[in-house]
């Protein structure tokens, strides 16, 4: 039987998504960057990019993602930090194996890193988190 890696990045943007519109968290949520970004920034953003996927077993596979947060400026980085602290208490939930739905079989903790500040050319705050995860494949 063929398994295929999960798109766990893209099971994460529809996730963050829904949280925020919960939450009332007024954000953009995507896997790409704009090719012209333009600051100051309407709305905040974040961009959750997937770092491949390593087989680790027959249905299981090893799935880092990193994810960008711009918002606010260099000199007031405040609604960046704030807003990539919400995120990464997202990314680091022990409860994603529960979401229905999910891929994600477990988080691993070591894996989990930030967030921190990330110098950008653009008048803009930028944080960058990482997060691992042990995923399930489809077949």
């Amino acid at each position: 039987m063929r398994v295929s890696p999960p798109t766990v990045d893209l099971w994460l943007i529809n996730h963050i998504r829904a949280l925020a519109a919960a939450e009332g968290v007024d954000v953009d949520v995507s896997n790409k960057e704009p090719v012209k970004l333009r600051a100051p920034l309407a709305r905040p953003l974040i961009i959750v990019r997937g770092d491949g996927a390593t087989r680790a077993d027959w249905t299981t596979f090893g799935c880092p993602i990193g994810a960008s947060v711009l918002a606010g400026t260099r000199m007031f980085d405040t609604p960046a930090i704030e807003l990539a602290t919400w995120l990464a208490g997202i990314l680091f939930d022990d409860a994603l194996p529960q979401v229905e739905g999910s891929p994600i079989a477990s988080v691993v903790w070591d894996g989990c890193n930030g967030p921190y500040p990330v110098d950008d050319e653009h008048d803009v705050s930028r944080q960058y988190i990482t997060a691992q995860y042990v995923a399930t494949g489809s077949w």
